[in-house]
């Protein structure tokens, strides 16, 4: 078979020949036939493979091109396979063909069918990562392909063509470094260990190793932890260096160290990678690890809570909002508690959610939601009454509480987690006055029939104002005698023993003085007599009046008779 004028005009000549003697001499002779030349058609095939890269080390990326050409006058639909070696690991959506990426396909399941033209070449590109050393230190391979082509008489022809083989000697000083979590699902507050594996697989020494691990935001190293060759190190941490040394050639240093997933603004996946530094030979050299990812599993759980009305005074009832969120894909479930502060009680058989009451339900012992599915809602409904203030302690203006959500969700590796949170703070602001009242009479000791002067101080320190006046003014028997003033008021005739002294209105905050005269001359109040003050009070809110009463202290006179 040879090849005749241009590449792609192929010809196949064939002569036939007879060699014989004749009686006459013993000369052999030869007779030649006619030539004949079959023209010939079909694909010629050549498979070349060629790496970046005659030499390599572990952890390297090999980057491997196949070229294939047709010098034939006939198109081949060509389907590519090249089985990597085991110590070798193909790179993700690396593969080329003619420089368009072909995602997801792998030259070890064959590269999608192609057909190449007659003077056309085909170029595959495709990279590996060097995860092991072979015991020769030398990675061979080889590519195949398979082809098929269609004869002018319409047969189908098949064939198979392989390409060099390719070597690739390995250097053995480099160290490897492997990372891993003990668990791959996580939530914030969790204790996750990681295990670190420094190996020589080769034959040089790897003096002065140490190995760092910087820590990304999230995640919190556990003191005390790093455990190195089964022995603790107390004083070390990952991102400062775990000093290991010497690592001797097939010699493996496995690494331990503990942290807390701490929470805070982090992402939904935390990664770690891990440096290891060594000295081969006079050289200094760098050896990063895989990737290490935790997977944080936080449902989006929000409580909210309100108040109508956010004003209110003593007596009112008040209506209470809480809004539970699962904003996230995880259910839970969920219960919610409500601890009312003094001063508010809570209106029984008032509580329900999503529009339904649910009687014996108190907020108080917690009420259970169940299951919260995936982006639900539960709006829960209940009202308090807002209780009296209790004399001779601090007066209270605002009423402050907070809802608190505890929930149960589950991990996909089986774990089951507990977490609590709390709503916004609820105010109430509180209106309503605080009216006191002093008393103070001088003289204390006087003889029958003489006067005492009465000093009455009033002051106003609630919220709100109020419409005041006194009552029980004089000791019983007592006679109004004298003038009595009151500050921004009228003055009181005499003699006219007035019933009530009308203080008119006090804002917060407002003060007011009272003095008159009485005059102590029955023989029935001899001795000691006592009394006090009554202020009596209203005002109104919302519409509504209000009122309400505050006694003075005891005041205390001594009346002697004087014919004695």
């Amino acid at each position: 078979m040879s090849q005749s004028s241009g590449p792609l005009s192929h010809t196949l000549q064939n002569q036939s020949l007879v060699r014989f003697s004749s009686g006459a001499t013993e000369l052999v002779q030869v007779a030649y036939s006619n030539t004949v030349v079959t023209p010939w058609i079909g694909p010629r095939l050549e498979v070349h493979k060629i790496c970046n890269v005659a030499e390599a080390a572990l952890g390297q990326t090999l980057t491997y091109l196949i070229e294939i050409v047709n010098s034939g006058n006939c198109a081949a639909m060509v389907h590519v396979l090249d089985s990597l070696s085991s110590e070798t690991s193909l790179l993700p959506n690396s593969v080329l063909l003619d420089g368009t990426p072909l995602p997801g396909v792998s030259p070890e399941r064959g590269i999608p069918t192609q057909e190449v033209v007659p003077g056309a070449t085909l170029r595959i590109h495709f990279q590996v990562i060097i995860v092991g050393l072979p015991p020769s230190l030398k990675l061979v391979n080889q590519a195949k392909i398979r082809y098929t082509f269609v004869t002018p008489e319409g047969r189908m022809v098949e064939g198979e063509e392989q390409s060099n083989v390719v070597e690739v000697n390995l250097v053995s000083s480099s160290l490897s470094l492997v990372l891993n979590a003990d668990r791959v699902q996580t939530f914030v507050g969790d204790i996750v260990t990681y295990n670190l594996l420094v190996s020589n697989p080769g034959f040089i020494i790897g003096n002065d190793a140490r190995v760092t691990i910087p820590l990304p935001k999230g995640i919190e190293f556990l003191p005390g932890s790093v455990i190195v060759n089964e022995i603790f190190v107390p004083e070390t941490t990952p991102d400062s260096g775990i000093m290991i040394g010497e690592v001797l050639p097939e010699e493996s240093v496995p690494i331990q160290f503990r942290v807390q997933v701490t929470g805070g603004s982090i992402a939904e996946n935390l990664t770690i990678q891990a440096v290891l530094e060594y000295v081969s030979g006079d050289t200094l050299e760098n050896v990063y690890s895989n990737v290490a990812t935790l997977q944080i599993i936080q449902p989006r759980i929000s409580i909210a809570k309100s108040v109508n009305p956010p004003i209110a005074t003593p007596g009112d009832t008040v209506q209470y909002q809480i809004t539970v969120h699962n904003e996230g894909s995880f259910a839970v479930d969920a219960i919610v508690t409500d601890f009312l502060p003094p001063g508010m009680r809570y209106v029984e058989g008032s509580l329900g959610w999503n529009g339904v009451k649910r009687l014996g339900t108190n907020p108080v012992k917690g009420i259970n939601l169940g299951t919260l599915t995936a982006r639900s809602v539960v709006n829960i409904q209940f009202e308090v009454h807002l209780t009296e203030q209790e004399r001779g302690v601090p007066a209270v203006f605002e009423l402050m509480n907070q809802a608190r959500l505890i929930y149960t969700f589950r991990l996909p590796d089986s774990r089951s987690v507990q977490r609590i949170i709390s709503s916004n703070t609820a105010v109430i602001q509180l209106k309503f006055p605080i009216i006191s009242v002093h008393v103070e009479v001088k003289p204390d000791l006087i003889e029958r029939g003489g006067n005492v002067t009465f000093h009455v101080h009033v002051t106003n320190t609630g919220s709100w104002p109020a419409r005041v006046q006194l009552a029980d003014v004089l000791p019983p028997g007592a006679k109004w005698i004298g003038e009595a003033e009151v500050r921004d008021r009228a003055i009181i005739s005499e003699y006219s023993s007035p019933r009530f002294l009308h203080l008119g209105e006090m804002e917060p905050g407002a003060e007011k003085w009272v003095n008159y005269i009485a005059q102590i001359s029955s023989t029935e109040q001899l001795g000691i007599q006592q009394g006090t003050v009554t202020a009596m009070y209203t005002y109104e809110w919302n519409g509504q009046r209000h009122s309400g009463q505050s006694i003075s202290n005891v005041y205390t006179i001594i009346v002697e008779d004087g014919d004695e």
